[in-house]
């Protein structure tokens, strides 16, 4: 394999006070891997502090899928308090593999799709990158969804049409798509308006200024949201005098097995498990790496705070009205009273729109705009997202318990759990977080393997998907245990695979050990572990 001729030492600034790595030349002549986008973040221009994060995570959590998830376990068997543990429990692990990502992110000041080249290859990336495009888009499809629900729930309101909904909701359980059933022509009208003006906010969010609106729409959305919620909830509650039986949601002829409560936290697993690969789009941006560690960690502690917002507010309704209403937008549509109901919609479409942005559209974008960097940029890229999300139409999953947990959550963890664990394996163990940051965008570098793919990312990315989605006496089990089996499987396959074969073939300027990481001669000048000539 030939190397293109360069000094990696001279062009790579390490800044040993914080942790982070710069590079200071382009690669202009590399026309498929390298554009003014994708360059590593200048640490001068890595200006988001905890805060941002934190209330990044505030405006992401507090949404209409978060509030409702709890309440998805009682269809299965579970009883509240299993379900809320469950919903804490699968968000504190996939923070693990979330932190760990960030960390290349914040160090190298790389988005997702560059950083991913270190494991799956500078073109082998693109596989992976698409994958969480394609299920990234897919939520963007379900959440603009829901932003038109709440759209239209206000034309219901100023229209004088609450009887329609109220009679729709007395003899219908799928909530969420009593609005479109409803008043389909203003719903569908609506759509296309709100997919219209998010990407309006896309044009104005240029990647290359750090992105400065959606930087201030998290800043101040989050806090908006949080409000939202908390005025939801403490106007429910405050109806039944604070006494509220959540146990009433629970069902006293049914129990949860082990595999159902299994499927369930790997459900809670697959709900960020998009983010524990996407973080790097934004923490390139991170002043530090406590910055984006403590602006991160809570993301837990909030998911348990309103799974059990939601679950009182759904017993509260039940007590109230003899029916547990777990959509908010028809739940304050029909029972708060104008302008409150108006406001908290508002805030709703809000909320949705900031994850949507953060958690669905800029990543996807940057994955896609990875594959031809010389013709797309990110924002074209957000417009290839749009059209893929039309396509998919994954909101038809949303409004039922089942096709939402196994056809949608549980599918796609599987997946993204192989990825995730090729991705924290090799950055923590094989690399011990060091790496060569120009041989990113070098398409003869250190990083081009087996003609720019690795062969031990495809390999283990294949048994373990053989594993959980081809038929077999038990598979379902697998797929129950879809993200931690294929995490793990992955992982077990790829470590040795890497030293025994790729390393030594591919890599053999890589010296050391599983035990103590494998570096190259120039990133041990690099990181200041053995001195430049």
């Amino acid at each position: 394999m030939t190397e293109k001729v360069i000094d990696r030492v001279s062009i790579t600034k390490y800044y040993p006070e914080t942790g982070q790595v710069e590079l200071t030349e382009t690669f202009p002549n590399e026309k498929f891997l390298w554009n003014a986008d994708i360059h590593p973040t200048p640490v001068k221009n890595r200006n988001w502090g905890a805060f941002t994060f934190f209330m990044i995570w505030v405006s992401m959590v507090f949404i209409i899928p978060s509030w409702t998830l709890a309440s998805v376990g009682l269809v299965f068997g579970l009883n509240i308090i299993q379900s809320i543990s469950l919903v804490f429990l699968g968000n504190a692990i996939v923070l693990i593999p979330m932190i760990i990502q960030s960390h290349g992110g914040a160090r190298y000041g790389l988005a997702e799709p560059q950083l991913t080249r270190s494991r799956w290859g500078v073109y082998g990336a693109m596989f992976p990158s698409w994958l969480r495009a394609v299920i990234g888009a897919g939520w963007w499809g379900i959440e603009s969804y829901i932003i038109t629900e709440a759209a239209t729930a206000i034309y219901a309101i100023l229209s004088g049409k609450l009887s329609v909904v109220a009679y729709t909701v007395s003899h219908y359980a799928d909530y969420p798509f009593v609005l479109s059933k409803d008043f389909p022509g203003v719903f569908w009208a609506t759509f296309v308006i709100v997919i219209l003006l998010q990407i309006l906010v896309f044009y104005f969010s240029p990647i290359k200024k750090s992105q400065p609106l959606l930087k201030w729409l998290a800043r101040i959305g989050g806090l908006v949201v949080l409000i939202a919620f908390i005025v939801v909830w403490t106007t429910f509650m405050s109806r039944v005098g604070w006494s509220v039986n959540i146990f009433t949601l629970s069902s006293s002829t049914s129990s949860a097995s082990i595999l159902t409560i299994l499927a369930f936290l790997n459900a809670n697993i697959a709900y960020w498990a998009t983010m524990a690969i996407t973080m790097p789009d934004y923490v390139r941006f991170a002043k530090s790496q406590f910055s984006q560690i403590a602006g991160q960690a809570p993301m837990p502690l909030l998911m348990l705070i309103v799974a059990v917002m939601g679950s009182m507010t759904t017993a509260a309704a039940l007590k109230l009205y003899g029916i547990p209403i777990w959509d908010p937008i028809v739940l304050v549509t029909l029972h708060m009273s104008s302008p409150a109901n108006i406001l908290i919609l508002l805030s709703f479409i809000l909320a949705t729109f900031l994850v949507n942005a953060f958690a669905n559209a800029i990543g996807p974008a940057y994955d896609i705009a990875n594959t031809f960097p010389k013709y797309l940029s990110w924002f074209r890229g957000s417009l290839i997202v749009v059209a893929i999300s039309l396509a998919l139409g994954a909101w038809t999953y949303y409004g039922n318990a089942y096709s939402y947990i196994d056809s949608w959550l549980l599918t796609y963890g599987g997946l993204l759990g192989s990825i995730e664990g090729v991705i924290m394996f090799d950055y923590a163990i094989v690399r011990r977080f060091k790496f060569d940051l120009a041989d990113i965008f070098l398409s003869k570098g250190r990083f081009r393997y087996w003609k720019g793919i690795n062969p031990a990312a495809v390999i283990a990315f294949i048994i373990v998907a053989a594993i959980l989605y081809l038929p077999y006496p038990g598979e379902s089990i697998a797929l129950d245990n879809s993200w931690l089996l294929s995490f793990l499987l992955s992982g077990a396959i790829y470590l040795p695979l890497m030293k025994y074969w790729i390393i030594p073939k591919y890599q053999p300027e890589l010296k050391g050990s599983l035990l103590h990481g494998y570096y190259s001669e120039d990133t041990l000048k690099i990181f200041k572990m053995i001195k430049a000539e």
